[in-house]
């Protein structure tokens, strides 16, 4: 095995050591939102209010359908950051898959009878 492929297989081996080290994550969207009781008589019924809220809620497409989760007040910065983490996850997925196009690239720079001693070595 060539000097190139071994750096190839060390950089895959730290980006998922990385993955591994992520904090727990959440896909989607946080947003806040906020509605009208439909009361004539309150506060959110005068021209130019926002309404009631804001109510925060993440939201994700799962198999095509819109997943919505009511996020607390107070847990909205832990979600944003659950939210970054995700978004982090995406980079190192997408790191991990080119550095394995290489390592597949690399073989087959690499003789024919050192790809397949490499094989029967494991």
């Amino acid at each position: 095995m060539s000097n190139k492929l071994k750096d190839l297989f060390i950089e895959k081996e730290q980006i998922f050591e990385r993955i591994k080290n992520l904090p727990p994550f959440r896909q989607g969207s946080l947003s806040p939102r906020f509605r009208k009781c439909g009361k004539p008589y309150c506060h959110c019924a005068q021209p130019g209010s926002k309404g009631h809220g804001p109510v925060w809620f993440v939201t994700r497409s799962v198999k095509g359908k819109t997943k919505t989760k009511t996020i607390p007040t107070d847990r909205v910065d832990e979600t944003f950051e659950q939210i970054n983490s995700f978004h982090k996850f995406q980079e190192l997925v997408h790191e991990y898959t080119e550095v394995n196009i290489k390592i597949c690239d690399a073989q087959l720079e690499e003789p024919a009878e050192a790809s397949s001693e490499a094989k029967k070595g494991g």
